[in-house]
């Protein structure tokens, strides 16, 4: 896929991974839409940079819990640029709570979560599908987690929307073929503010449980 002049959509984008991939995409030439729920002031200085370096790029906020959001964000994107040619879904929340105390978790929680993390990446596609099959090489990304893989991570509820994130990514790999490919990458822990709510003890006991000993 040549990049250059071409346009992604980063979800997330503003802060920790999302902001690393959309440098990196700037980096190859992409024009890059940069989407966030809060982080405003960390959305606009990664667009501050990229365009300090020579790329191009704006920031958009949409809640992704509100479908209707998720829709007229990706309209807005293809609106400013002219196209879509990569949609990343990055954009996931999340509740600190240990497995076993199920009593913690609540219903908004659990609605809250999987409206992010699992349900607007549905919309999301859905609304990028007929831009990106103009584009002639229209991909999506999710970015899932290894706690989609196995038991664990920051919560319960977490583990199963990314475990659901997954499927759904295979789900649409078969509904939008073959015009667009779809795919998904399953991070393990990264040292971004995400895991400011992990206790010493458990980033420690994480690292020790990769392979390289050591978290990303």
């Amino acid at each position: 896929m040549e990049l250059t002049r071409k346009v992604v959509l980063i979800t997330g984008g503003g802060t920790g991974l999302g902001r690393e991939v959309a440098r990196l995409f700037a980096r190859e030439g992409m024009q890059v839409a940069v989407s966030y729920s809060r982080s405003r002031t960390e959305a606009e200085q990664t667009v501050a940079e990229i365009e300090a370096q020579g790329g191009h790029a704006a920031a958009f906020q949409a809640d992704l819990s509100r479908t209707s959001e998720a829709e007229s964000l990706v309209q807005e994107v293809a609106r400013r640029f002219g196209r879509l040619d990569l949609l990343i879904h990055n954009a996931a929340t999340t509740r600190f709570v240990p497995f076993s105390d199920i009593e913690a978790i609540d219903e908004a929680a659990w609605d809250e979560i999987f409206a992010v993390n699992t349900r607007s990446a549905f919309f999301l596609a859905r609304a990028a599908a007929p831009f990106l099959r103009q584009s002639g090489s229209g991909q999506i990304i999710t970015t899932s987690s290894i706690a989609g893989m196995r038991a664990g991570g920051s919560s319960l509820p977490y583990a199963v929307s990314k475990a659901a994130l997954i499927h759904l990514t295979k789900c649409l790999a078969i509904a939008l073929a073959p015009d667009i490919r779809v795919n998904s990458v399953a991070p393990g822990l990264l040292m971004t503010r995400w895991v400011a709510g992990f206790p010493e003890e458990r980033l420690e006991a994480m690292s020790a449980k990769a392979l390289l000993k050591k978290p990303t």
